[in-house]
């Protein structure tokens, strides 16, 4: 459970602050030029790295919750509108709009699937934005019987997956190989198939679980 929660901080409200401190960051940089000379200058970007400050104390904070069974990383939406939701959010950043492909009952999904789904595509996405420069990105999540098929493929500049991974490991980062462990917590299997000059995909196949019900919580 504990390992539950300290994937679900980092996939959910973590990765909240780190794109909220981006996008404060591109703020200040275009700050800089607008208001070059004005005598408010100092003050405007001072009050910025003041929240930025804040934001990194954010992130300490978060890192210290030992918390609760509920997950912090549930959204109240349904899982395609949070998908798009993600989407939506990359777009906006990057001006490339990812294609999706949901199938099946998707609202059959436990909650530690919907977790696990999400987390797999924002993570996935957050590593297209800052290290692939693709211009094709497609989300296909698709559900039956035999459990949930997910995948992200991008056309952009690739990686060694191998060497990757390792070195994630070795400087304790917790994307890739958090998104490995969630997967395999939840008895399913994660791969990724990449290599330099690209594509990318990253595949995640879950079981079938039944949902717990409120009175088996």
């Amino acid at each position: 459970m504990l390992s539950r929660l300290r994937f679900d901080l980092h996939d959910g409200p973590q990765q909240d602050v780190i794109v909220l401190a981006e996008d404060l960051r591109l703020l200040r940089d275009q700050l800089v030029g607008v208001i070059d000379g004005a005598t408010s200058r100092g003050r405007v970007l001072g009050r910025i790295d003041d929240l930025q400050a804040r934001l990194v104390a954010l992130d300490s904070d978060l890192r210290r919750i030992s918390a609760s069974l509920q997950s912090p990383f549930l959204h109240p939406q349904r899982l395609p509108d949070a998908i798009t939701e993600v989407a939506e959010a990359f777009t906006a950043r990057t001006a490339v709009k990812p294609r999706l492909e949901l199938g099946g009952d998707l609202t059959r999904l436990t909650d530690s699937q919907q977790i696990t789904l999400l987390a797999l595509i924002r993570e996935a996405l957050a590593n297209i934005r800052e290290h692939s420069g693709a211009e094709r990105v497609t989300i296909s999540v698709c559900a039956g019987n035999h459990g949930v098929e997910a995948k992200v493929t991008d056309d952009g500049r690739g990686f060694d997956p191998k060497k990757t991974l390792m070195r994630a490991a070795r400087d304790g980062h917790l994307g890739l190989v958090g998104m490995h462990e969630r997967v395999r917590m939840l008895g399913g299997r994660t791969t990724i198939d990449s290599r330099t000059g690209g594509p990318t995909v990253i595949s995640v196949d879950l079981p079938a679980w039944p949902r717990a019900t409120p009175e088996s919580n």
